[in-house]
């Protein structure tokens, strides 16, 4: 600031004119002085002040560059932005911190909530940590959401839900896993490719089916996103009738529902270790053999 070169006022001599006089020209030195100063304040020249009065501040012309303020509430407050990369706005708890481009709120302990964006890899991050600082829940920029932590609810809508994680996923390496979707459950295992060990599923005319197994990859059919080969062992369930073997075997069984009945199907069958169609055909051949003697002793 610049420094006043006017004097103090000039001492009294008594005599009236005079001292009139040099009152006068005082007084228009100190005008002229304060006036100067006044039209040239700013930053540079004004270091501190104990009180300035917003209506005395031309705010179209006025530039604060370094102030010291005692205190200043939210609602004295005006600004268009505040630059968080210059200012760190945190809670007098030190809880909540806003800093750059990223939101990061704390129990006191640890992060429990992080919300940035890296402008180096142009990505958004958030991120819900558990009590120990572990990461439960996180949403990348993709709108994808990773939870590592348990998942509580009632109820739960999904379209598809997948037993393991997405890398293991996309790679076939995910081992034994589980894939639901809206028209089937299977069992996969990625092992030497990727295979369904059992499949369920429910066909639109209502009925339901139960795969085993992988089969051997030749005769495939696939209804519902599930998939069965010649090998596979299949239960199939409808209003009539209930259905189970090997596909592209002999062996079936049928249980008709109206009449009861029970079908066995296959080359050979076997109960109790005893081969049913061949204890039949002995039987077949004694009874053929009896009616010839009947018939032999008839005759004479």
């Amino acid at each position: 600031m610049p420094n006043f070169t006017t004097p103090i006022p000039p001492k009294l001599t008594g005599n009236s004119a005079e001292d009139i006089g040099k009152i006068k020209q005082w007084g228009t030195a100190l005008v002229d002085e304060l006036t100067y100063l006044f039209n040239n304040l700013d930053s540079g020249n004004v270091t501190e002040a104990a009180s300035v009065k917003a209506e005395n501040i031309d705010a179209s012309n006025a530039r604060i560059s370094n102030a010291q303020i005692g205190e200043l509430s939210a609602d004295k407050l005006k600004a268009g932005s505040i630059d968080t990369g210059v200012v760190n706005v945190q809670d007098k708890n030190g809880k909540l911190s806003i800093s750059g481009s990223s939101i990061v709120i704390s129990d006191g302990k640890s992060d429990r909530f992080v919300a940035e964006y890296d402008k180096r890899s142009n990505a958004f991050r958030f991120v819900l940590y558990n009590k120990d600082g572990k990461p439960t829940v996180g949403i990348g920029s993709g709108g994808d959401a990773v939870f590592n932590g348990t998942v509580e609810s009632s109820t739960i809508y999904a379209s598809t839900i997948i037993g393991t994680d997405s890398a293991s996923y996309q790679n076939e390496n995910g081992g034994v896993f589980a894939d639901i979707n809206q028209t089937g459950i299977k069992i996969m295992q990625d092992k030497n490719g990727r295979q369904q060990k059992l499949g369920m599923t429910v066909a639109n005319d209502g009925t339901a089916y139960l795969i085993l197994g992988a089969g051997d990859g030749s005769g495939r059919m696939t209804f519902n996103d599930v998939t069965y080969t010649n090998g596979s062992f299949v239960v199939e369930k409808c209003d009539k009738y209930t259905n189970m073997g090997i596909i592209g075997g002999k062996p079936f069984i049928t249980f008709w529902d109206e009449n009861g009945d029970l079908w066995l199907n296959g080359t050979k069958v076997y109960v109790n270790g005893k081969n049913v169609n061949l204890e039949l055909s002995n039987i077949e051949s004694e009874i053929s053999r009896l009616q010839s003697r009947v018939s032999a002793l008839e005759s004479k």
